[in-house]
């Protein structure tokens, strides 16, 4: 069984995703844990399931000051892979974690600059130099075939990583799902659904935490206590316009 799982590792470098890529839309952090050893946290840039809109938007909410009594814990632990120990997260069960109604769909791409897109948001929190000239590395996106990708350095040294999520299947070598994994209607991800185990990036800087939680507008809210959607949910983006 594939289980809910916490990587806190060191920021090495990172891939912002771009439309030629092969795969599917995420964008790579590279970070290494208590060994030497590459360790792959990806977050989705896009969705492969359009909403109702006919767009393929992630909706994000992005804490650039977040204050969660959950940092306490974070910083106390070790570098590397965690299964049990870590903080669990709900972003319907634990309404300190964030305000759901301030999720916004945000692209991966903004051609003519005038919204900050996902790369944007992601580059800026976790201080990634996309003016540094970048290191092609080989990303198996999940088909068995890597593909070159450009990773970027950051900034700022020291940037630690916190993925919550679920492991690469087979390799391990890495962790997805860092978005809300609950309230799937019935379908390919209705068996996907569940309470405390929601993925999520949260990054330590010098100045502080910053958090990344993503959704998907073909999920619904409100759950119930095993992540299912309750009679009269409604789709994530009525959601969050709503008052409840």
């Amino acid at each position: 069984m594939n289980e809910y799982c916490m990587f806190k590792g060191k920021l090495i470098n990172a891939a912002p995703f771009v439309s030629t890529y092969v795969g599917s839309p995420h964008y790579v952090i590279n970070v290494q844990g208590s060994d030497e050893a590459i360790f792959k946290i990806v977050v989705n840039s896009a969705s492969t399931q359009v909403g109702e809109d006919g767009n393929d938007e992630v909706y994000s909410y992005v804490d650039l000051n977040f204050a969660d009594p959950v940092t306490d814990k974070l910083a106390g632990l070790g570098l590397g892979l965690y299964t049990s120990g870590f903080p669990l997260l709900d972003y319907w069960q634990d309404r300190s974690l964030l305000d759901l109604h301030r999720m916004r769909p945000i692209p991966y791409a903004d051609v003519d600059g005038k919204r900050a897109d996902v790369n944007d948001i992601i580059n800026g929190i976790l201080s990634i130099d996309t003016s540094q000239a970048p290191e092609s590395i080989p990303y198996d996106s999940g088909k068995g075939e890597p593909q070159p990708r450009d990773f970027y350095p950051p900034r700022e040294q020291g940037v630690v990583v916190y993925g919550f999520g679920f492991l690469f299947q087979p390799q391990q070598d890495g962790l997805h799902e860092t978005h809300m994994n609950q309230g799937n209607p019935r379908g390919p991800h209705w068996k996907e659904n569940g309470a405390f185990q929601d993925g999520a990036v949260i990054v330590q800087r010098a100045s502080g935490f910053a958090a990344i939680f993503t959704a998907f507008q073909t999920q619904y809210l409100p759950t119930d206590s095993k992540g299912f959607p309750v009679k009269g949910a409604r789709p994530l983006p009525e959601f969050v316009l709503g008052s409840n």
